[in-house]
């Protein structure tokens, strides 16, 4: 997304201008936004993000304050935490078939979308089959995509907020996906690796002590790099985020600390941007009412969420499965990953337009 224009000056939203030659006055035009619609311009931070991201980040860290007391509780040591976060953040995804047509007038005929379902379907499919017959290598594969679909995503969610261009270099993007995914991995190995193994049994022996230790020392490299060029940008609130996911993945129980982060952190923003992106919200975000576009939401994403949980649940009842529904679900989830990050870097690619009527 790129910056916004500035908002012409009017009597009020919709107020009448006269016309030139003293004619009958003529409506104000609502003036241009860029590819979300919503009001405002460079410097004028938009405020559903802006909210979302203080909410997500007084989140996190509550979590990180209560640190004590999950690890009193012992609440790190089952997966159903985990397990939780990551099917209360399964909706985030689940509108990706609507998206194309939101930002393309070629995507909206119906066999555009047609095929559009039937590509991402087969890159989903191509995706669980791969865990089927490589799993170990499928795995780490997984991680490496989740590093970078993790960091692209709040790059382009503060670039949108701020009303700036989308410039995801290795050092940010690393510095926001690299301590879901690399820190647990080399900070919290007995925990980690039986998950890891309980996936896929040769992925922890191909992630050795050398390569997480190389993984960790980049991504705080990259946290140092990118709070100092945040604070030399004036944005000093955004460079302690990278320092809080740092902390949180350090001091919370991975299964904790990774459902908490999906579910409240990258799937809540990533659902705030969509509500931007889908054109028939433009009027009600504009006018601060926020309880129309969520329940639209709810409706788009309800159907194939529904679908996405009965796979799921088929594949945990599969009698291969019924002891453990870990490997399913990551299976399951790692699948839909792979086209999910596909069409985000292709949303984040688009060139905004003039605003869109609604569909």
């Amino acid at each position: 997304m790129v910056d916004s224009s500035s908002p012409e000056p009017t009597a009020g939203p919709g107020a009448p201008l006269p016309a030139a030659g003293g004619g009958a006055p003529t409506r104000a035009r609502r003036p241009p936004s860029g590819p979300t619609g919503a009001a405002g311009g460079p410097g004028n931070p938009d405020r559903l993000l802006l909210r979302t991201g203080t909410a997500s980040q007084l989140a996190l860290g509550a979590l990180l304050a209560l640190a004590p007391l999950i690890h009193a509780g012992q609440l790190g040591r089952s997966s159903a935490l985990l397990i939780a976060g990551l099917l209360l953040g399964l909706p985030h995804g689940a509108v990706d078939h609507l998206v194309p047509a939101w930002l393309s007038t070629a995507a909206r005929p119906w066999s555009a979308r047609v095929a559009l379902l039937v590509v991402y379907a087969a890159v989903a499919g191509a995706g669980l089959a791969a865990f089927r017959a490589a799993p170990d290598w499928a795995l780490v594969g997984f991680l490496v995509v989740s590093v970078v679909h993790f960091g692209t995503a709040d790059v382009a969610f503060h670039a949108e907020r701020d009303r700036r261009p989308i410039r995801p270099g290795v050092p940010v993007v690393l510095a926001y996906g690299g301590p879901p995914v690399v820190v647990p991995l080399a900070l919290w190995r007995d925990q980690v690796d039986p998950l890891l193994a309980a996936v896929a049994p040769g992925a922890p022996a191909l992630l050795t002590v050398e390569v997480r230790t190389l993984a960790l020392t980049a991504v705080l490299c990259a946290v140092a790099v990118t709070a100092i060029r945040d604070i030399r940008a004036g944005r000093a609130r955004d460079a302690g985020q990278p320092v809080l996911l740092v902390g949180l993945f350090s001091a919370v129980p991975p299964p904790v600390a990774i459902g908490a982060y999906f579910a409240a952190w990258h799937s809540c923003r990533h659902v705030a941007r969509l509500l931007r992106h889908d054109p028939q919200n433009t009027l009600d975000l504009a006018s601060g009412r926020l309880g129309p576009p969520l329940r639209r939401f709810a409706r788009q994403a309800a159907a194939p969420t529904v679908v996405a949980v009965a796979a799921l649940t088929a594949l945990v009842t599969w009698s291969g499965h019924r002891t453990d529904p870990l490997p399913a679900t990551v299976a399951v989830l790692a699948a839909l990953t792979l086209p999910h990050a596909v069409l985000v870097a292709w949303t984040d690619r688009r060139e905004p337009g003039p605003p869109r009527p609604p569909l």
